[in-house]
């Protein structure tokens, strides 16, 4: 749980959240300043305060100026994390403009390295997996696949959110899926084999087959199982943003 506030830090925190429901963005240090009476610098006091206890990060940096940024769950447990949004994708689960720097957003994860992960942006919706415009997905460069997973994976040159299926035995046997109904412990895994995964894109149904066959036919890409080094990432969360 978030450390307890002083009585200052519960008016600074109690400001900040009026301010951003009434104008859709956070304020800047010298409105708290002038709000409180009180000099930037003393300002910033309380909002690193803030920081420190877990219930905000405040951040300034050359895209995008000075920002704050609520974080509703923390604790001592959880690293707060910024989350650099590289990407789109689209109704049929294409990546779009990846990748790129379209953004950030700030989020509370535990175990990840900030450096492995990345988030793309639906812009419009994917029914097939419920997902909604402007949803956020995290992804994480350095998780190993499981069947069920939601990953990143080619259809020749164009990459698309698709869904593990299930490993293969090895690379020899292609074919012969490896069961599994749930996630084996990599530590049990066999390191002396070269697993490819079955797999499906997210959006497909019989009435995106014909889509995703032209597709394959245009890149000249043979649809079968994939080995891991195709799979530049893979889903760990996914964000209904409601106020970004």
């Amino acid at each position: 749980m978030p450390h307890a506030l002083t009585e200052r830090q519960k008016e600074v925190l109690l400001f900040i959240r009026k301010y951003i429901f009434e104008n859709e963005s956070s304020p800047r240090l010298e409105e708290i300043a002038d709000y409180f009476g009180v000099k930037p610098p003393t300002a910033h006091k309380y909002l690193a305060a803030l920081q420190k206890k877990g219930y905000l990060l405040a951040r300034r940096t050359s895209s995008s100026g000075f920002y704050i940024r609520i974080l509703e769950r923390a604790g001592e447990a959880e690293s707060i994390t910024e989350i650099n949004i590289t990407g789109w994708f689209d109704r049929y689960g294409e990546l779009l403009d990846f990748p790129s720097e379209i953004g950030h957003f700030a989020t509370t994860l535990i175990g990840a390295k900030p450096e492995n992960l990345f988030a793309l942006v639906a812009m419009e919706d994917l029914p097939e997996a419920n997902i909604l415009i402007n949803d956020f997905i995290i992804f994480d460069m350095d998780k190993e696949p499981q069947p069920g997973d939601i990953c990143i994976g080619p259809i020749g040159s164009r990459l698309f959110l698709t869904q593990i299926n299930s490993r293969t035995f090895d690379e020899r046997t292609p074919a012969l899926v490896m069961k599994q109904d749930y996630p084996i412990p990599e530590a049990l895994l066999p390191t002396d084999r070269q697993h490819h995964f079955h797999w499906h894109t997210l959006a497909y149904t019989e009435e995106t087959d014909n889509y995703f066959m032209n597709i394959a036919d245009e890149e000249r890409f043979q649809i079968k199982p994939i080995p891991r080094e195709f799979i530049p990432a893979t889903a760990l969360r996914l964000i209904r943003a409601l106020s970004y």
